[in-house]
């Protein structure tokens, strides 16, 4: 080989470690992310650290104001740790088993975060794995324990192990292995107004585990999340699947307590209004309905009514029947005080409707309603797709 030959050849090697260099420094330097921001818009961003400010990418910080959710693509996970799933009453679960229970608080043991404390107020239940019960969303005077044999027990819990659940019935107090149980679900807590708006984050992790927490940062290639106790703990980002900002610039819908929740079947159909899931079989909406995070399944005739707290400027959401069948046919309102805001008759099957931004103008209540339509309650089931109140209006809105 000629002098020439050598020197193009040593420019050609050169030319590619400086190439692969620089992608590996760019690797280092930012993962690439899919940021929602406020007003719903979506688009890649490569993601540096995040702290209190907001997520800086590059020589742009990107505020906390105009953050709804950063999500990635990560690998299948199995289920992590055993078969037991600690469920959230925001529809949060997290995989793992029982430690101790101490009468408002249970030590959980999770694959991912370790030993975790969470108040018994923050809790749905325990469910073993596959369990489809449709009940999870009603509201419960006392504590549920379905057994595996299809037996159900009403009582107060006042033992949770690793062994097993103690219920007291009575004067009996028995205590259930985990093996002749298929849920344990609490009583239903009283709502707390000033906790369900205070600002935290959701953090999704690969297998479809999330958990809420006060407080998420970035830096060094490890995402550390705070804890409700203010304990922390570190993760590898590449098991984290999104972080979703809660009651920043806007607040989800079904994560209030409604003061009215109002259910009229017009046969002898029974489907009870869900909070993050569909009506009909329970799955979560962001499984059903990818690129949604959140939404309310119901049937009609229904109508939800909210207080609201004079700081929210509109209210958003899509909506869609969900099912097939062409009987599906139902009105769809929108009331501020009890005044319509919006109204969309004949509301059918097959598609998913165009965005609707309501100005609440001052309203003191917001109530959703879905109304008999043309076939009486034929396959009428529904779902409010991310229906959200809104700090501020987006660009251009009109009143519908």
């Amino acid at each position: 080989m000629g002098t020439p030959d050598l020197i193009r050849h040593f420019s050609r090697g050169l030319g590619a470690f400086c190439w692969l260099a620089l992608f590996i420094s760019q690797s280092r330097a930012g993962t690439t992310w899919n940021l929602t921001d406020a007003e719903f818009n979506s688009r890649t961003i490569s993601i540096d650290s995040i702290d209190a400010a907001g997520i800086h990418s590059g020589s742009d910080l990107l505020a906390w104001n105009d953050v709804l959710e950063i999500s990635q693509t990560t690998n299948p996970s199995p289920e992590a740790n055993g078969r037991l799933s600690l469920v959230f009453r925001g529809g949060d679960k997290l995989n793992g088993a029982p430690i101790s229970f101490t009468g408002d608080t249970l030590q959980w043991s999770s694959a991912r975060l370790g030993p975790i404390g969470f108040s018994l107020d923050s809790l749905l239940g325990i469910l073993q794995s596959g369990y489809g019960g449709g009940d999870l969303d009603q509201a419960r005077t006392d504590d549920v324990v379905h057994l595996a044999n299809g037996d159900t027990m009403h009582g107060i819990i006042s033992g949770i192990a690793p062994a097993g659940v103690t219920i007291q019935i009575g004067d009996a107090t028995p205590t259930l292995g985990w093996d002749s149980i298929s849920a344990v679900l609490f009583a239903t807590a009283p709502g707390n107004p000033a906790e369900s708006q205070r600002r935290m984050f959701r953090v999704r992790l690969a297998g479809d585990e999330a958990v809420d927490v006060a407080d998420v940062s970035l830096a060094a290639d490890q995402l550390t999340i705070t804890l409700e106790d203010k304990t922390t703990r570190r993760l590898d980002p590449g098991i984290v699947a999104g972080i979703e900002q809660l009651n920043g610039p806007i607040q989800w819908l079904s994560s209030r307590e409604p003061l009215e929740n109002i259910y009229k079947p017009f046969f002898s159909e029974n489907f009870p209004t869900r909070f993050d899931r569909t009506v009909a079989d329970g799955t979560p909406i962001h499984e059903k309905y990818p690129g949604f995070h959140h939404g309310i399944g119901c049937h009609s005739y229904s109508k939800l009514v909210y207080d609201l707290d004079g700081g929210w400027a509109g209210f958003r959401t899509q909506f869609r029947i969900d099912s097939d069948s062409p009987l599906a046919d139902v009105t769809v309102r929108i009331y501020l005080d009890d005044k319509p805001a919006f109204e969309r008759k004949n509301v059918k099957a097959g598609r998913i409707y165009p965005v609707v931004v309501v100005p609440l103008n001052g309203a003191k209540t917001i109530s959703l309603e879905v109304d008999y339509g043309e076939n009486y309650a034929m396959e009428d089931r529904f779902v409010w797709l991310d229906p959200a109140l809104l700090r501020t209006l987006p660009p251009a809105t009109t009143q519908p």
